[in-house]
């Protein structure tokens, strides 16, 4: 008996529906859904701001939107969520006693290296002020005052009675410090009073205080400056100049120290490639006095190039403001520039002003800029009030010894007449292998082995850095310890001793920490400081003791030009 096959009629319909969905389908699918449940979202509060937004950022692309919010959704889980909980197993447990013995033995880094036997003598050299330090200091462990050729007070006012008697007044009104940042209850009417002095004594709109002299420069030029803007740079800076030029991040040419010839053809170089890039911030950096060597710039000549080729022109007059002009207005008196051909000027008080801290002078927008973005103006303390009052008191002496604001001021005529007889009389008496670098204008007299004696001893033109002289560019590491450094510095320190033991006459010598200096470093100097008060006889005493004492320094090391001998020496100093 056959069975009758039975056939089914299969409508294209029906294999439709009994085929698997296609993606396409999938996703149409799936994005009904999520706008489904999405639209629930327009009933929370603010909820249909929400899905505007997506409607109108996506062009209601759901997919895309469902990407974004999985992202969403695992931001919010990695931020909120708690840290990974270690491994209980991987623990380790210890014991009272276990934790002991691990304190006991543990020692920590230093936070300085250890100071080596070759550098001990730089520590004990360091002469012990007893009291004041003014025109005659007492120094432990020398019999009856000495006559103090080593600080830096050029006008010699920490001494005066009218400022004692202001430094007085103050504390015991306003105590030693200011207790906070100018901008959080730092400012009193002492600073303020101070800013307006200094504005309107060295010529310029609006002046801006900072509480350490070092820190002026490291604040004033990284508030103007960023990476990609550009300085042109003089090769003898300061180290606080250098230090504010490595925090700014901007891009620096270096041209030779005070030859404004190179200067010039920079420029001229960087014209080309600077006409084609958008505008930035250009600068020249420079010094009114140059703390390392004692010369004054070429200022003249820096503000043509400046106006001509279109920079900014950055001085540091700390060691001219109080010395050089009829009135001690600083290197632009000095060649009669008006200060405001100068952009930015910043200086310190602790010299001429006999009192501590800094300050930045110009324009007042550039004022108001540092107000706000100015790191140590910002977030450092105040220049104590009795230093304000006491740098305000400087001025007051100095312009209330002129008769009117066109003739020399009394108390720097007496100055400048001092250092120029101080400077003729050290020439006649300075022996062979000692030189004079400084220029005749600066009370702050450099004395240096001159460059022949140098090469007799072996010792070499410039200290650190060598990388600068064959690349042009500072080394990025910190330079090693450099004993012909050391051994020139001691022979330097040889001279001070003898001085101040047979004539009872201190000078000091420039103190570099050579590890830090990004720049090449000429040889030591033997600092003398003159002073206002300063009077002839005690210049001819100092050139004669000074004359003494290298003479007997010199024929030592003549009888044996081995410097290798000074080894010994410094370690047994």
């Amino acid at each position: 008996m056959s069975v009758p096959m039975v056939t089914k009629t299969v409508t294209t319909t029906a294999l439709a529906a009994m085929a698997p969905p296609s993606l396409e389908a999938l996703g149409d699918s799936f994005a009904q859904t999520f706008v489904y449940y999405l639209n629930f979202l327009g009933k929370l509060p603010g909820g249909s701001i929400i899905l505007k937004y997506i409607k109108l950022s996506y062009k209601n692309d759901p997919i895309r939107s469902l990407f974004e919010l999985a992202l969403f959704i695992f931001a919010v889980h990695y931020f909120l969520s708690s840290k990974r909980k270690e491994n209980k197993a991987d623990t380790i447990r210890f014991s009272d006693k276990e934790i002991n013995e691990l304190v006991a033995e543990w020692e920590p880094e230093p936070l300085v290296d250890e100071v080596t036997p070759r550098e001990k003598w730089l520590m004990k050299s360091i002469p012990q002020i007893i009291g004041a330090n003014g025109s005659k200091a007492f120094i432990k462990g020398v019999d009856g005052p000495v006559v103090n050729f080593a600080s830096c007070d050029y006008l010699n006012m920490s001494e005066l009675e009218r400022v004692r008697e202001v430094t007085k007044l103050v504390i015991s009104s306003s105590g030693v410090g200011a207790c906070g940042p100018p901008n959080f209850y730092g400012s009193a009417d002492v600073h303020v009073r101070l800013e307006e002095d200094l504005a309107t004594y060295l010529g310029a709109e609006r002046a801006i205080l900072y509480g350490q002299d070092f820190v002026t420069a490291g604040s004033v030029l990284p508030s103007f400056l960023k990476r990609g803007d550009l300085c042109v740079v003089d090769s003898g800076i300061n180290l606080a100049i250098q230090k504010a030029l490595i925090v700014s991040r901007c891009d620096i040419e270096w041209f030779d120290h005070n030859d404004p010839e190179h200067l010039e053809q920079i420029l001229n170089e960087l014209k080309p490639v600077l006409d084609k890039q958008k505008i930035r911030r250009r600068f020249i950096v420079t010094e009114g006095i140059f703390e390392t060597s004692g010369e004054i710039c070429s200022l003249p000549k820096i503000v043509e190039l400046k106006d001509r080729f279109k920079y900014r022109l950055f001085l540091d007059e700390s060691r001219s403001i109080g010395v050089l002009g009829q009135n001690g207005k600083g290197v632009a008196e000095h060649y009669n520039i008006p200060r405001s051909d100068i952009n930015i000027t910043i200086g310190a008080l602790s010299n001429s002003f006999a009192s501590s801290g800094g300050f930045c002078v110009g324009v007042v927008p550039m004022i108001h800029h540092q107000r706000i973005l100015s790191l140590a103006y910002v977030f450092s303390a105040s220049l104590p009030p009795y230093c304000a009052k006491v740098a305000s008191e400087v001025i007051h002496q100095i312009l209330e010894s002129t008769d009117d604001g066109r003739s020399s001021s009394s108390i720097i005529s007496q100055l400048r007449d001092i250092t120029k007889f101080s400077y003729q009389l050290m020439e006649k008496h300075l022996s062979s292998e000692l030189t004079i670098y400084s220029d005749s204008n600066n009370p702050l007299i450099h004395v240096g082995l001159a460059q022949k004696y140098r090469e007799l001893l072996g010792f070499p033109n410039y200290y650190g850095s060598a990388q600068f002289l064959t690349t042009g560019k500072p080394s990025r590491y910190l330079n090693e310890f450099d004993k012909y450094y050391n051994w020139e510095s001691f022979i330097l320190q040889k001279i001070i001793d003898l001085t101040l033991k047979n004539s009872n006459i201190l000078i000091t010598r420039s103190k570099l920490i050579l590890e830090h200096e990004s720049l090449p470093v000429l040889g030591p100097h033997l600092l003398i400081n003159i002073k206002r008060t300063t009077t002839k006889q005690q210049v001819e005493d100092l050139a004669h003791a000074l004359a003494s004492s290298s003479k007997k320094v010199f024929a030592n090391l003549h009888n044996n030009i081995d410097v290798l001998n000074l080894e010994r020496e410094l370690l047994d100093y």
